[in-house]
């Protein structure tokens, strides 16, 4: 596992919270009178942090001073944009002029490169293996040219390990980065398998971002549409933590605006109307709490282990046993609350664990009971504390039992409980 080589990419970004962004089908010309100061406040109260831009047109000088404007306001509030800039979009010029394709990303360099909010530029949406390859040539052209931006292809989330891996090789890549909506299919049409397809996904992302070094965002929906549920509150909860405790490294949102009706999409954050719904609302309950409890915590740590209890989900899932960090995981009353267990370790080899109610629909009936090593310490992390961990406790408070340590915790559909584990034995 190259753990090392996966936090030095992720500290590389600058970013002061962890990575959650947005997909922003907006254009400068039709909707540039919407894309405001006001709007950026909007996205980093939702606790957004590296948002789209909405595409525009750089031979425009007005529009140039439009997304300059826009870097600002991001910079004023933390954030960090990945500019739908069509000069460095992905091309066959890439493979067949690349010298054309160099020339069009200087030139988005001279104008935005230095800016403080500027994360990076958009490179492509879901590619075949051919459109990969000539990507990943543009990538490789903007690695050059930019070594300190981010370029952002987006893959399919049932993409091969062969893919992966060339891509990998190909790219000098900053971060994979794919979607996945199959967790929020209609139940009519078989949410279940969704699910587990939805894990197998997060699987191999997970396994090939380790393979090669490089973190890996998933990208999960917040807009009704096609066989695509409204996902509510719990499912957006669920959507993000499962998504952390996995091992993704950022997070992005399919997709924010919908400027007018199409098809049968429905209810994104803003609508038609210009309007924030409750999805907006729902999200910006999950994202600031999870800023306000764990600052920049993830942005440092790498995935080591990922397991279920008391079964697995998805093809090649691991099923829980217990190890020198969790001995015991009980559900009471023979309700079998199923539990999603990430571990992480930091660059300093510390260790860490992180809890999730893996069902979208139900809360846990009574406690989980979680065990440690009678000899651990544990730390926790709690709303308000912005990452800095404090002795664990709840209102009743970690006691012995037995051989061992219990803390009891309840969890929503979704919710999630972090500890940091310390014990006496292990190499730091």
């Amino acid at each position: 596992m190259k753990i090392r080589e996966i936090i030095k990419k992720k500290a590389s970004l600058g970013l002061k919270k962890y990575p959650i962004g947005i997909y922003n089908y907006l254009n400068l010309k039709d909707h540039g009178a919407h894309m405001t100061e006001a709007e950026m406040e909007s996205l980093a109260d939702a606790g957004v942090t590296v948002p789209h831009s909405p595409t525009f047109d750089p031979n425009d000088p007005a529009q140039i001073a439009h997304m300059l404007k826009m870097l600002d306001w991001a910079a004023a509030r933390d954030m960090k944009l990945v500019l739908w800039d069509p000069r460095c979009m992905a091309s066959m010029k890439g493979l067949e002029a690349p010298a054309e394709y160099a020339a069009g990303v200087k030139a988005a360099v001279r104008d935005f490169g230095k800016h403080p909010g500027l994360l990076g530029f958009f490179n492509n949406d879901e590619p075949d293996d051919a459109g990969m390859r000539a990507s990943a040539a543009c990538q490789r052209i903007q690695a050059e040219v930019a070594p300190h931006l981010l370029s952002v292809l987006n893959h399919l989330g049932g993409a091969s390990d062969t893919y992966l891996d060339t891509y990998a090789q190909l790219s000098d890549a900053g971060v994979m980065s794919y979607d996945c909506y199959l967790q929020i299919q209609n139940p009519a049409v078989n949410r279940v398998r969704g699910i587990d397809r939805y894990f197998q996904c997060l699987r191999n992302y997970r396994e090939a971002s380790l393979r090669h070094g490089i973190p890996f965002w998933n990208t999960v929906i917040c807009i009704g549409h096609w066989m695509y549920s409204c996902p509510n509150l719990d499912e957006i909860r669920w959507q993000f933590n499962t998504s952390v405790a996995a091992g993704a490294s950022g997070v992005s949102w399919f997709h924010w605006y919908l400027p007018k009706p199409i098809l049968n999409y429905r209810l994104p954050p803003v609508d038609e109307f210009w309007e924030r719904t409750q999805t907006y609302y729902d999200i910006r309950r999950v994202q600031q709490s999870f800023h306000k409890t764990y600052g920049d915590l993830f942005n440092r740590l790498v995935s080591t282990r990922v397991s279920f209890y008391p079964f697995g989900c998805g093809e090649g899932s691991v099923e829980w046993t217990p190890n020198e960090l969790v001995s015991g995981i009980e559900t009471q009353h023979g309700q079998c609350t199923p539990i999603l267990v990430g571990e992480f370790t930091d660059g300093e080899g510390r260790r860490y664990v992180m809890f999730v109610n893996n069902s979208q629909t139900k809360d846990c009936c009574d406690h989980v009971k979680i065990k440690f090593p009678k000899n651990a310490k544990l730390y926790c992390f709690e709303y308000g504390s912005e990452g800095k961990e404090q002795p664990a406790g709840n209102y009743e408070g970690p006691r012995l039992d037995g051989d061992t340590i219990r803390d009891w915790r309840w969890l929503a559909p979704g919710q999630e409980a972090v500890y940091r584990v310390e014990l006496p034995d292990a190499k730091v």
